[in-house]
């Protein structure tokens, strides 16, 4: 199958982002009318956040939420899928994508039918100079072209068509995230006061598995429950190390882009906060998910605010003692030796070994 635009398919794998506007210029203006729309700001009432390798599929009948959405896509992107015959709706914060992950989310989204078809937004991913967020969004493409199932692309903001110039020539994301209303699936520029629960720890399972962490889905449409877990992660020996750095280095090694990055304390803040989640629970199968499984969370009715169901455990949020790790090695990140030997940053440039360039935040 293809992606289609106005009802033409793409005969060939997209090869560049640059090729996709020069043959559908379209999509291209259809982006500058998204980038002009005023950002909201969304407090956590009604709405579900999708974080980086999460997706979540929910309808328009949804009772408990109204807006579904992310932000952080500076180098990443959102895939929003709807079927304007349903009103399902899929949406994926994504540095990278398998084919497996894409059968998994269109699975749970349902196929196409006789009354619609599926929509596909993308957004996301500016055009910085070091051209990271092209060399992540041009495989996912790929990914995208080869799907089962037809894509209708109605909105295309990335690389050029998702960035500004700013006075001396720097490029900047035009926008950081998006929001989507459930209901009629209309979107809109959007920044996340609030993300919802547990992000330390659903951040951790990016920060310690590197590229062999897959798509993660959070949502049950059916219990209208947010679903974390139940997964694991590998112990990270170098953790106290990590913890003791400064935060403009870790700023410097953990995003391709730091100068871009929208609030620098919060991000450092979300790191740290990773790390120590990593540090006190280095086997999360033994002490946050008991019985494998998964944390569950329903929106209060008064308050809109996510609220723990009642079989979450709350031994997890206990101090848990250090365990040492040294019969279970943790994944080979390139600069995790070079952090442990020396702090000569001229001498690797982790986001080519770590592109999880806002999994942090």
């Amino acid at each position: 199958m293809v992606i289609l635009v106005n009802n033409s398919p793409v005969s060939d794998t997209p090869r560049s982002l640059n090729w996709l506007y020069n043959q559908y210029p379209s999509l291209k203006e259809g982006a500058k009318q998204f980038t002009a729309t005023e950002t909201k700001q969304m407090t956590g009432t009604g709405a579900l956040y999708v974080s980086v390798r999460e997706f979540a599929v929910t309808h328009a009948t949804d009772s408990k939420i109204s807006v579904i959405g992310t932000d952080n896509l500076i180098n990443n992107t959102a895939i929003i899928i709807r079927n304007s015959g349903t009103g399902s709706m899929l949406l994926a914060h994504v540095d990278r994508m398998t084919e497996e992950d894409m059968s998994n989310m269109l699975a749970k989204l349902g196929p196409a039918t006789s009354s619609g078809k599926l929509q596909l937004h993308l957004v996301g991913g500016f055009a910085d100079t070091k051209n990271v967020s092209e060399s992540l969004l041009t495989p996912v493409l790929a990914v995208l072209h080869r799907s089962p199932q037809h894509l209708d692309l109605v909105t295309c903001c990335v690389g050029d068509a998702c960035t500004v110039v700013r006075a001396g020539g720097a490029p900047w994301p035009a926008v950081y995230g998006l929001g989507v209303y459930v209901k009629n699936g209309i979107m809109f520029p959007a920044a996340f006061l609030d993300r919802g629960p547990d992000m330390d720890m659903r951040l951790a399972r990016t920060l310690t598995g590197g590229e062999g962490v897959g798509m993660l889905d959070i949502y049950s449409p059916d219990r209208e429950e947010l679903r974390i877990g139940p997964f694991s992660y590998l112990p990270m020996r170098s953790v106290d190390i990590w913890l003791g750095q400064s935060d403009d280095f870790i700023l410097q090694s953990l995003t391709p882009c730091p100068e871009v990055v929208s609030d620098r304390d919060a991000f450092v803040r979300q790191v740290r906060d990773t790390l120590r989640m990593v540090k006190s629970h280095p086997y999360p199968s033994v002490t946050l998910f008991h019985s494998n499984s998964p944390r569950t969370y329903r929106k209060d009715d008064l308050s809109g605010q996510w609220i723990p169901c009642s079989n979450n455990s709350s031994f997890w949020s206990l101090p848990f003692p250090t365990m040492q790790c040294a019969t279970k090695p943790e994944p080979q990140i390139p600069f995790q030796d070079d952090l442990c030997l020396n702090f000569k940053q001229e001498s690797f440039l982790p986001w080519q070994g770590f592109q999880e360039s806002q999994v942090y935040y």
